[in-house]
């Protein structure tokens, strides 16, 4: 399954953060393989449309689940129209990935 967590940083200490369609950064789990990657968020700081953005930024990454603190209307949306569940966390991202259960 791949995993993406909206985050406050690149560093694998960050929070959850609490925007997910303008969180700073993605960091992207693939429960199968073990691989990560941290991307920023290409639409952070778009003035109009962020959520249908970047709900086509993730879906176009292949994610099958995303974590943030809060979700909009139009970004849980999107997501949950193309099949993707949306998980709604907060806290160190570290302690979310230990206990997979949560996701």
């Amino acid at each position: 399954m791949n995993i993406a967590i909206a985050t406050t940083s690149p560093e694998t200490d960050s929070q959850v953060d609490k925007h997910g369609a303008r969180a700073p950064y993605y960091q992207f789990f693939d429960t199968g393989t073990g691989l990560t990657e941290v991307l920023p968020n290409p639409v952070s700081k778009s003035e109009r449309g962020a959520g249908t953005q970047a709900a086509t930024f993730l879906i176009g990454k292949g994610v099958n689940k995303v974590v943030a603190g809060d979700f909009g209307q139009r970004f849980s949306g999107e997501l949950e129209q193309a099949g993707i569940i949306c998980v709604q966390k907060t806290g160190p991202i570290s302690a979310i990935l230990a206990d997979n259960r949560q996701l």
